[in-house]
């Protein structure tokens, strides 16, 4: 292993986006094994979250403690963590048309002043492609995530006086083209 090299402090911004399976971009279904290259101005721009305000990473690991025997007696404690899932909450103030689907449990995407017959959906969630970009204070993508992600709506955010903060999670899945790169910047 080389000594590491991204030394530099952070003031992060992300953009992300979600890509359903299913969807057509660059004539090829998004599935699983089928995604579009991670240029956001030609392929990304309309499955983009607008104004994410957080995002955080969270993971659930299943931890399993030993009693391991010292030479000169007694035991050493040895934890054991084995990740289980990884998974990103993130917030904003807008809301988009995947958002409402997951919402109103949809058959399938708001589409503007089309009416849909709502709770028929009995998944409460979306599979497809996440690409998650972090961003330095200079707008320069630092970080790239892009993986096979199940989206859920955690919140679509209260009624009153002030804007709906909508809350969602996504949450890596199997996918041989599950990918992160970091950049020097």
């Amino acid at each position: 292993m080389s000594a590491p090299t991204l030394i530099r402090r952070e003031l992060k911004n992300a953009r992300l986006y979600f890509i359903p399976s299913g969807e057509t971009v660059e004539g090829a279904a998004v599935s699983n094994t089928a995604w579009p290259d991670n240029s956001p101005a030609s392929n990304w721009t309309a499955y983009q979250f607008a104004d994410i305000e957080t995002v955080k990473e969270a993971k659930e690991v299943d931890t399993e403690t030993f009693k391991i025997p010292k030479a000169s007696g007694g035991y050493t404690i040895d934890t054991e963590e084995t990740l289980l899932k990884r998974m990103w909450n993130a917030t904003t103030a807008k809301t988009n048309s995947i958002i409402k689907q997951l919402e109103h449990a949809l058959a399938s995407a708001v589409v503007a002043s089309t009416a849909q017959a709502p709770f028929v959906q009995n998944n409460n969630y979306i599979d497809g492609v996440m690409l998650l970009e972090i961003q330095n204070k200079n707008g320069v993508v630092t970080e790239r995530t892009q993986v096979w992600a199940r989206l859920r709506l955690v919140s679509a955010g209260d009624v009153g006086p002030t804007t709906a903060k909508v809350e969602f999670s996504l949450e890596q899945r199997e996918s041989t083209l599950n990918s992160y790169v970091a950049y020097a910047g």
